[in-house]
């Protein structure tokens, strides 16, 4: 079930302080004129979505529940040759991430 992983991922203990949790804006300058895309959360995408989520839930508040948030998940599929002891088959795997984890960990 895709839902276990992702819980399971978003509360491994080892990435606790390394997730993103809230969308944010980081500028070069004070004067604000160059918007940095360093994380997922910084990019205009995901600044967006939390825009339009909180919109919604002014408006229907009983929507969502409090305390929501955005978590981008990565899906990734590769072509795999599995040799050894199988007659060379061939596997698609499938690998699941969050985006909302730091890049630098």
């Amino acid at each position: 079930d895709l839902l276990d992983y992702i819980t399971s991922i978003f509360n491994y203990p080892l990435f606790h302080n390394y997730l993103d949790l809230i969308s944010h804006k980081v500028y070069t300058t004070a004067q604000k004129l160059s918007w940095v895309y360093t994380e997922w959360m910084t990019c205009k995408h995901a600044w967006n979505m939390q825009v339009y989520i909180m919109s919604l839930l002014k408006l229907l508040p009983h929507l969502l529940p409090c305390g929501v948030t955005l978590l981008g998940i990565i899906l990734f599929s590769d072509k795999t040759c599995i040799t050894i002891l199988t007659g060379n088959h061939i596997a698609y795997l499938l690998l699941i991430s969050l985006a909302n984890i730091y890049m630098n960990i």
